[in-house]
């Protein structure tokens, strides 16, 4: 991974699921796409949250909702949405409509033996299942207004926790009422069709407006590479997954022989080092440009410290290899710490890797070290 992802702006805060407008977004592909594939929308409201947060603090509260996001992407196994407060969505496209009703019902299982122990009363939640054939297109307007449909039905039907509609049902129980409508109720209906349009295409333009915003947030300008900014936001991410990772901290040998001639032949020669060094990741590892000059960052999930080294050795030996034919052959020194052994905390963990980079500088510089 060498370049930020998109998701940034995209993600719930709080539960780490998708928010509503990577929903507008997927949904906007679903509907402009060229063929009519299959898929159906999931849709969860949690009960209580009001009690929860009235009774137990907003704490307590948001660790329900945090776990409801968990519960669902861990059921579903498929992008997960929280579209709401307490509202929560899982778009379904890889089964049939049988495998998505036993899902419904395993979910709603689960959800109910889980949340008594969370002291949630029964039900813990309304759920609601739309399904989308290959009959017809659908436009996103016409997705929103099934949702909202189907939103609206669960949260009056107090009788039932599960209900499950077909799309196809929806639009011609659409098309019957507004034949009934007189021609004033019938253009009121067009005028608010053409503003949860527009409300629509707002919601995806924004999305547009914060990748070209995130481009320049998180993206290194000399290297085409993430920032630091983005570095760290990667290695929060890896310290939330509670899995083991490792983090290389690299160093040009160099950079100052460079800088003597000019600045922008220094620039030259980072923007060498950031393509070599990208050109040998392997798939899932992430790389930035860390504080300045030639200083590099590397962040490899699920790592050993004995892995880590044999990756920070490849790193050397490219460099010193494609630097041949540069202006200097230089080399890079490398500092490596490794999650938890070497620290819990971002900062530790560069810490450890920035005295494991000065011990390789002492000793000769161009190689790999591993924290004590």
């Amino acid at each position: 991974m060498t370049t930020p992802a998109p998701e940034f702006y995209r993600l719930d805060p709080l539960t780490g699921c998708y928010n509503f407008l990577s929903f507008v977004e997927t949904l906007d592909q679903f509907s402009s796409g060229d063929g009519h594939q299959p898929f159906s929308i999931l849709y969860l409201d949690m009960n209580h949250v009001a009690m929860l947060n009235k009774t137990k603090g907003h704490a307590y509260g948001d660790s329900v909702i945090r776990w409801l996001g968990i519960a669902l992407q861990e059921e579903s196994a498929s992008p997960t949405y929280r579209i709401g407060g307490d509202d929560f969505a899982a778009i379904l496209t890889d089964g049939s409509h049988t495998d998505y009703e036993e899902l419904l019902n395993r979910i709603f299982g689960r959800l109910n033996r889980e949340g008594a122990q969370l002291g949630i009363p029964s039900p813990p939640a309304r759920i609601a299942l739309i399904h989308y054939g290959m009959d017809r297109q659908f436009s996103i307007n016409d997705v929103m207004f099934h949702l909202w449909e189907a939103i609206l039905n669960v949260k009056r039907n107090n009788a039932s926790t599960i209900s499950i509609f077909y799309a196809r049902d929806l639009i011609r129980s659409t098309a019957r009422a507004e034949e009934q409508r007189p021609e004033g109720i019938h253009h009121s209906w067009e005028v608010l069709q053409s503003i949860a349009n527009q409300a629509i295409n707002r919601v995806v333009s924004m999305g547009q407006v914060l990748d070209a915003a995130q481009k320049t947030s998180f993206l290194d300008s000399i290297s085409g590479l993430p920032n630091m900014r983005a570095a760290l936001y990667k290695i929060e991410k890896e310290l939330s997954s509670k899995q083991p990772f490792a983090i290389l901290l690299m160093d040009g040998d160099e950079l100052t022989r460079y800088n003597h001639i000019s600045y922008a032949v220094g620039d030259d020669m980072i923007q060498k080092i950031g393509a070599v060094l990208s050109e040998k990741l392997r798939p899932g590892d992430f790389i930035a440009r860390w504080r300045s000059g030639d200083e590099f960052i590397a962040i490899l999930p699920n790592t050993t410290g004995e892995g880590a080294v044999i990756v920070g050795e490849r790193f050397c030996a490219a460099i010193r290899e494609a630097s041949k034919a540069w202006r200097f052959p230089t080399s890079i020194t490398i500092g490596i710490a490794i999650h938890p052994r070497h620290g819990e905390t971002s900062n530790s963990l560069v810490d450890a890797a920035e005295s494991a980079l000065k011990k390789g500088k002492d000793a000769g510089k161009d190689r790999a070290i591993l924290a004590g």
